[in-house]
């Protein structure tokens, strides 16, 4: 298995197993389905015992977990453990969207690459590499090909394939440097949204060869949902500018996402009832003002 069990396992959020060894409040456990802070997604949070989990380091192939306090118990014993689900679904939901942006990306802007993602508590960041145009109206497309990828309800597949092949096969989104955190051994973890048509036909397939026509196929350290139905709202905020050929766009799930749409539903209404036209017209009302 290449990468973390968490990522591999991302439903599984309740285990017992035994404690292997502990440094103050530094505990390493037999077996572990937290997820260690890597590729831009943070640690999860939970419980072992009942001491919250503050931190989880993914260092040496092993996750260490930090608590928030030095625990009563010590190596040998067994202890019930407890990923903080909402957390982990948050996490899951906007890296997943995170892979339908860059996907949607493609499809709009020249020659379009991933540089990287970063899941924050209330937005998620991607950075674009393209020397393409991103304005106001690319944004609007983004946001338009990314709820439509999520209304679809594509499956979501990952498996790993050795590291020449992901380099080399058509289609896979792979940079050592920017997707170091998937690699182990020789072999890439990738994760695969699947080909609308393989959805409707019942022919989705795990890993990178289930779909003909996937909407994006990137190589990934993190965790995901298994079906793009699953994300909910998504909803585009912004862009910036960090370098001169990235575009950063930000980007909300859920109730930041609705939060963001409420807001923007409350403008269009203001501005159709000052300017006195319909919503469709508002842009033309504007530009002859």
């Amino acid at each position: 298995m290449t990468g973390q069990r968490a990522a591999a396992e991302p439903y599984a959020t309740r285990f017992e197993t035994e404690v292997t060894s502990i440094d103050g409040r530094r505990v390493w456990l037999e077996r572990s389905h937290f997820y260690g802070a890597s590729g831009g997604q943070p640690a999860d949070r939970g419980t072992i015992g009942d001491i919250a989990v503050t931190d989880v380091q993914f260092a040496d192939g092993e996750p260490v977990h930090v608590l928030a306090e030095e625990p009563s118990f010590r190596p040998g014993h067994r202890v019930l453990c407890s990923v903080d689900w909402s957390f982990r679904m948050y996490c899951m939901r906007a890296h997943t969207a995170g892979h339908i942006l860059v996907g949607a990306a493609r499809r709009l802007l020249d020659d379009s690459a991933d540089g990287g993602l970063e899941i924050g508590p209330e937005t998620v960041r991607v950075d674009l590499e393209t020397g393409a145009t991103v304005d106001d109206e690319t944004l609007i497309e983004l946001d338009e090909l990314v709820n439509r990828v999520v209304w679809e309800s594509r499956p979501v597949s990952w498996d790993d394939v050795p590291v020449a092949e992901a380099r080399d096969r058509d289609g896979i989104s792979f940079d050592a440097e920017v997707h170091d955190a998937a690699v182990e051994k020789g072999r890439v973890r990738v994760v695969t949204i699947e080909d609308e048509n393989d959805r409707r036909n019942g022919n989705a397939l795990a890993g990178t060869n289930g779909a003909a026509n996937p909407w994006d196929v990137t190589a990934c350290s993190g965790t995901h949902v298994r079906n793009t139905r699953e994300i909910g709202p998504v909803t585009v905020l912004g862009r910036s500018r960090p370098a001169e050929e990235t575009h950063r766009i930000e980007f909300a799930v859920g109730p930041q996402a609705i939060d963001r749409r409420t807001v923007e539903k409350r403008a269009a209404f203001a501005a159709t009832s000052a300017l006195d036209v319909d919503l469709e017209d508002v842009t033309d009302e504007l530009e002859r003002a």
